[in-house]
């Protein structure tokens, strides 16, 4: 991941366009160390190729127990973090997001796409839930839209996606308009956003409470999942590109 600061705005951009910017725990952490960063008075976050954040690299990640538990737990935090920024966070999208890349875009304060964004959920297609991710995306979109776009893994493109909930604003020019959604912001009291979002948060039923806890309690109930042998077959049919062959619920 790619960190630049340009005054009070940190930008954090997704850089690896060939992996389609997977989430390996090395990228994880660099999102956490960077939120955490002092002084910033808005943080953005976009990326480089075509596809947005492809959820997790599931070649670094999900074939290694050990590593999976971790970044599971490690995704839980970071999504916690930039729910919990004190700062205004804006996702510019203009490419697919996909599994937990779709929790990034749920966490953001803003989230400005370009025509090309859309939006999908292939867990189950590889015998895995997208349970962290559902925490956020029934907060910003309804509780039957996150199970039909969890249970079924369709597509969404940006339009849909901005109305169900899933994007602010759809543009023609998704860069030229976090520009100015960014200087916007910028030019407003920066004590009003801090207190306005904390209270919103607190008050207004934004969040529930004990978000980072039920993200915890989703990463070990996703350890669970990804331990049964339809994980390990749907994550075999994934990357020798075949249909899987799930085992009987008797």
């Amino acid at each position: 991941m790619r960190v630049e600061r340009h005054g009070e705005l940190l930008r954090l951009v997704l850089d690896r366009p060939t992996k389609r910017n997977a989430l390996d725990l090395e990228t994880i952490q660099g999102l956490r160390d960077a939120v955490a960063t002092r002084g910033p008075r808005v943080i953005r976050v976009e990326a480089e190729g075509p596809t947005w954040c492809a959820g997790a690299d599931l070649a670094a990640v999900m074939s290694h127990p050990g590593g999976r538990s971790a970044a599971m737990h490690l995704f839980a935090d970071a999504l916690a973090d930039l729910v919990e920024s004190p700062v205004p966070v804006v996702a510019v999208v203009d490419g697919a997001v996909l599994g937990g890349g779709v929790g990034l875009l749920c966490a953001a304060d803003l989230a400005i796409a370009g025509r090309s964004a859309s939006v999908c959920l292939p867990e189950s297609r590889v015998g895995a839930w997208p349970m962290m991710v559902g925490a956020l995306l029934a907060r910003v979109t309804t509780p039957r839209l996150a199970m039909d776009l969890a249970l079924t893994g369709r597509r969404v493109d940006a339009e849909e996606g901005q109305r169900i909930g899933l994007f602010s604003r759809v543009e023609d020019d998704a860069a030229a308009a976090a520009d100015q959604a960014c200087a916007a912001i910028l030019a407003r009291s920066p004590a009003a956003a801090r207190a306005g979002r904390e209270a919103w948060r607190e008050h207004a039923g934004l969040w529930a409470p004990g978000l980072r806890e039920r993200l915890h309690g989703l990463a070990e109930a996703l350890e669970l999942v990804a331990s049964h042998p339809d994980a390990a077959e749907g994550m075999s049919a994934f990357f020798q590109k075949r249909e899987p062959r799930w085992a009987s619920e008797e």
